[in-house]
């Protein structure tokens, strides 16, 4: 569901960072799940927030290596092993007993919430932390999705993140003396198929919407027809549920709008920092825009092809990141800029 980051650099190669007006402490607070959940319970997908998390089981995320409670299931991350009868999880060589990695603190605890939390949102679920998921983690499954059905698998996403990491230090968007002390907190959502062509982020300055911008970085042709649509679904739920739930003047927060019955749902909500990839936008056009001014929604256009540079969501995990997406979104950025004054030229003649 949620996606990546990316550098924070503009068009010519600079730094805008010092654009943006300064992140306080309150308002990564009020992006983190908890503080938005319950207000947009009734737009968003049903999760279980487990809170406070005791120290031992914070420890046993930010340990070295990937140790897992003996008593449970294997991960399967989707079919992988279902039909393997050995893995590399639960193999040793008897004579090795002795050498079996071992759990140094008691997570019991938590474990079993994560357990009957699994079970009471229908046995598949998503984790993430308080800012961010595990998705550069996405590499220790099958399919590349973070689809868990047991606490292993949860266990392991979690602690192979580095994304996680940076959550439970504090560190995701301000440095760890600014963030202070706060509650940590392990969220499992409901595991939803979701479509990447229907997922949007929206960016929100001085409580108003001031640009969407479709996600994946891939043109779908039927979207172009919907556009429209979309753009009036998703002021809709913003006018009538997110401006009055985020307490933040700026912030982005992503959508999710179903193809059969058009219904929006909020996915994430992410701080206004130069951190947050601003997808088919760059943050310089964003951050300059004038009182008044929006950018409206920006589709991937038909005349890039995509996926010779950005080979799937996660390629993060395999290369740098910034090598595969940052020129890619500046192509596309100046491509469409070039558009918008070749037809508003067009139209000018045409008047005339």
């Amino acid at each position: 569901m949620p996606t990546e980051n990316i550098s924070s650099s503009n068009a010519e190669g600079g730094d805008v960072s010092a654009l943006f007006p300064e992140l306080t402490r309150d308002d990564v607070l009020s992006c983190a799940f908890s503080a938005w959940y319950s207000k947009l319970r009734h737009v968003t997908f049903k999760s279980v927030v487990i809170k406070p998390l005791d120290s031992y089981f914070i420890e046993y995320l930010g340990s070295d290596g990937i140790v897992l409670p003996g008593d449970d299931e294997a991960p399967k991350f989707g079919n992988r092993l279902e039909d393997d009868d050995g893995s590399d999880w639960s193999d040793y060589d008897e004579n090795d007993s002795d050498e079996k990695p071992k759990m140094t603190v008691n997570i019991d605890a938590v474990a079993a919430e994560i357990r009957q939390a699994i079970s009471d949102l229908g046995g598949k679920v998503f984790p993430r932390m308080n800012w961010s998921a595990p998705t550069d983690a996405s590499w220790m499954s099958c399919d590349k999705t973070l689809q868990c059905r047991n606490l292993s698998e949860v266990l392991t996403l979690l602690k192979s993140s580095d994304k996680i990491t940076e959550d439970i230090d504090g560190s995701s968007f301000i440095s760890r003396d600014e963030m202070g002390e706060w509650e940590h907190e392990l969220v499992l959502r409901q595991w939803c198929n979701l479509f990447p062509s229907m997922e949007f982020r929206c960016f929100v300055r001085e409580h108003e919407l001031v640009a969407i911008s479709q996600i994946e970085m891939q043109h779908y042709e039927f979207l172009d027809s919907m556009k429209d649509d979309i753009d009036s679904k998703i002021t809709e739920l913003f006018e009538g549920h997110v401006r009055e739930a985020i307490d933040p003047e700026n912030y982005c927060f992503d959508v999710y709008i179903t193809q059969e019955s058009g219904r929006t749902y909020v996915m994430d909500v992410k701080p206004w920092s130069a951190k947050v990839d601003s997808c088919l936008y760059l943050w310089q056009e964003i951050l300059e825009l004038k009182e008044g001014e929006a950018l409206g929604l920006r589709l991937f256009p038909s005349s890039i092809d995509g996926m010779r540079h950005y080979s799937n969501k996660y390629a993060a995990n395999q290369f740098p990141k910034d090598i595969a997406c940052e020129g890619l979104q500046t192509s596309i950025v100046e491509f469409i800029q070039k558009m918008a004054i070749q037809q508003a030229n067009e139209d000018g003649a045409q008047s005339d």
